[in-house]
């Protein structure tokens, strides 16, 4: 996007600041850069600082509900076409909102967009996790990034920690049939973290409570 944001010292000096000032033992802290008011040559970045949302903690510890939304284009649209900053975090969210509301209306929690050739993507803001067991062997799988879908912080870090602790790692191409053959998926990203899916579109899937904290343990111990 060609955008010219601060460099790291000045983040970290902003958002310890952030965290000084809102003194809670959790907080979702967003980095935000734009092009500034229109005719500035240099950008306007802020950091913001808001609680963690009850639901958010209660999702993690008891599960999702999830419906499969069809995102609207195929999984090789990012590479045709990257100006359409499939990949980018931007502050469109409408979209991604819309499936949210839609998801509650309809009775479930979040929701998981599959592409027009039937390929799983990910959350409206989170990435999709799946493993499998096998004897002592864990494999821990995502989509493939590149089918335009954002590279998520977190799910990077979590496969980084799972690497160290002698996990097997995949990065797709999944289907919604791989979802429900997992032994375990769950959505995680940066605010809810790690939160286990119980059904997919009102079916119950399969769960692995003893994966489930094995990972919250890796991701506790990411700096």
């Amino acid at each position: 996007m060609e955008l010219n944001a601060p460099d790291p010292d000045q983040w970290l000096t902003a958002i310890s600041t952030g965290l000084a000032e809102f003194n809670q033992a959790e907080a979702i802290v967003k980095l935000l850069v734009t092009r500034g008011i229109e005719g500035a040559t240099q950008p306007t970045a802020w950091v913001q600082v808001s609680p963690l949302p009850a639901s958010s903690k209660a999702q993690r510890e008891n599960g999702l509900a999830v419906l499969l939304l069809d995102r609207g284009y195929d999984s090789g649209l990012a590479n045709r076409a990257p100006w359409l900053l499939l990949g980018a975090k931007t502050l469109s969210y409408a979209v991604n909102m819309a499936a949210l509301r839609h998801a509650h209306q309809n009775g479930a929690d979040d929701v998981i967009f599959t592409s027009a050739d039937g390929r799983v993507l990910e959350g409206p803001t989170s990435s999709v996790l799946i493993a499998h067991r096998e004897g002592d062997t864990k494999r821990l799988i995502t989509t493939q990034l590149d089918s335009g879908i954002l590279p998520g912080t977190t799910q990077g870090a979590l496969f980084a920690a799972a690497k160290e602790a002698g996990w097997e790692l995949g990065y797709g191409p999944l289907v919604p049939e791989d979802l429900f053959d997992a032994d375990a998926v769950w959505l995680i990203s940066s605010i809810r973290l790690l939160a286990p899916v119980n059904t997919i579109d009102g079916k119950n899937i399969a769960q692995d409570a003893a994966l489930t904290t094995e990972l919250n343990a890796l991701l506790a111990t990411v700096n």
